[in-house]
């Protein structure tokens, strides 16, 4: 039954992330090829290869552009950029002495640098397109 647990953590994520909310968005969880992509970044994910990620949203990205909904890669940005490997508070930067930069991330718990790299990459991600690409999926229904 643990493959059918993986199902259920990945509808139950999609749907906090709104999915259900619009006829768009709903395609995450009726699309069968789309849905299991959304899988397989959970798998990908929980072994954090960072290329694995890639590799997958390269995947959903083409699989959304085919259904003409190419804004629908929002949700697997959201579906990492709110998991437990981005950061939870972002502090500000401190400028050392030497003009270096050290800048400070807390993590809702210990994660590795690939793990850390997936979670920053899905925020630089999700706050370069998010907001425009939810209000695509918005606005068409």
């Amino acid at each position: 039954m643990k493959n059918s647990s993986i199902y259920k953590t990945v509808r139950a994520k999609l749907i906090t992330h709104g999915v259900d909310r619009t006829a768009d968005g709903r395609l995450t969880l009726t699309d069968a090829e789309l849905f299991s992509l959304f899988v397989q970044l959970e798998r990908v994910k929980g072994i954090a290869s960072f290329d694995g990620v890639l590799e997958v949203c390269a995947e959903i990205e083409a699989h959304v552009a085919h259904l003409g909904k190419r804004q629908l890669i929002v949700f697997a940005y959201m579906y990492l950029s709110f998991s437990d490997l981005a950061p939870r508070i972002h502090e500000p930067d401190e400028v050392l002495p030497d003009r270096k930069v050290r800048k400070s991330y807390v993590f809702g718990r210990e994660v590795s640098d690939e793990e850390m790299l997936i979670g920053l990459w899905a925020r630089v991600k999700y706050e370069a397109v998010g907001e425009h690409m939810l209000r695509l999926v918005r606005a068409n229904g």
